[in-house]
């Protein structure tokens, strides 16, 4: 029981380390402490609770066997953000060449909601009173630009980094945040009372 106690306490490289010398519960402990975000990040780029619940096995799965390569410096949620967008990337592609990406089907569902920092303090005070329209709005932007807002918005990467990681020029990316943007203010203006121009 000490001993458990002892690994649950350890910090993220602490437990790495662990990892890395065979002891597995140290593993389980970063899989328990991280699951649930990883888990939202999936379900917020997939659409789907069943694929991303496979997903986050994958992302530890992955992560497992490439844990040799993180940096003890660096933060081992981010790291493990960039495995699961990659692995979402990957199944979305596959979605697409497959057809089964469907935004009709976005159209009807809802799904669980997402903030945009470009909202103004007021529209961000009354967005939980219209979360089922926010959540609409935001699975149903089209696929390359809910990819760019969930990574920009959700995990606090920058420009450059989703760039690098989408392999899109910086400006491309700009251009669909911002074109992500104009479609949620369009889509959510009736719903919090704002006039054509953006304003109360």
């Amino acid at each position: 029981m000490r001993t458990s106690t002892l690994v649950m306490e350890q910090t993220d490289a602490g437990l790495v380390q662990r990892t890395l010398s065979g002891e597995t519960e140290a593993y389980n402990v970063l899989v328990k402490r991280y699951q649930r975000q990883v888990y939202n990040l999936a379900y917020r780029m997939l659409g789907s609770s069943e694929d991303a619940g496979d997903l986050v096995q994958d992302t530890f799965l992955r992560a497992y066997g490439a844990l040799a390569s993180f940096r003890q410096d660096a933060s081992f949620l981010t790291w493990l953000y960039k495995i699961a967008s990659n692995l979402c990337i990957d199944q979305m592609r596959a979605r697409k060449s497959k057809g089964a990406l469907s935004l009709d089907l976005e159209l009807e569902e809802g799904r669980e909601p997402m903030a945009d920092r470009s909202f103004s303090p007021e529209e961000t005070v009354i967005r939980g009173a219209v979360s089922d329209v926010v959540q609409k709005a935001v699975m149903n932007l089209p696929e390359r630009y809910r990819i760019v807002v969930v990574m920009r918005h959700l995990q606090d990467m920058s420009i450059e980094e989703i760039a690098t990681q989408l392999n899109l020029p910086s400006g491309t990316v700009k251009t669909h945040l911002f074109r992500a943007r104009e479609m949620l203010r369009e889509r959510l203006r009736p719903v919090l009372g704002m006039e054509t121009d953006g304003r109360k």
